[in-house]
């Protein structure tokens, strides 16, 4: 999945994924730590594609979905 917008703020690739970076006044920078660690913990990642618009990319693996309880 991509997510994207149309913002020009310039991000900084090593950095844009730590607890507490921020582009923003006001920011806590606290969103992408965790939503890269659920991806991981998900057995997926998540990584920036683009800095310029900013775009997202997260990555998920492909899971067989769960066999139908079958009755007695």
């Amino acid at each position: 999945m991509d997510v994207s917008d149309e913002g020009s703020l310039t991000l900084d690739r090593r950095t844009v994924f730590e607890r507490g970076a921020t582009t923003s006044r006001g920011g806590s920078g606290i969103g992408l730590a965790p939503a890269r660690e659920i991806a991981e913990a998900a057995g997926g990642r998540l990584t920036l594609a683009r800095s310029e618009p900013t775009a997202f990319t997260l990555l998920l693996p492909v899971t067989e979905p769960p066999q139908a309880a079958t009755g007695p």
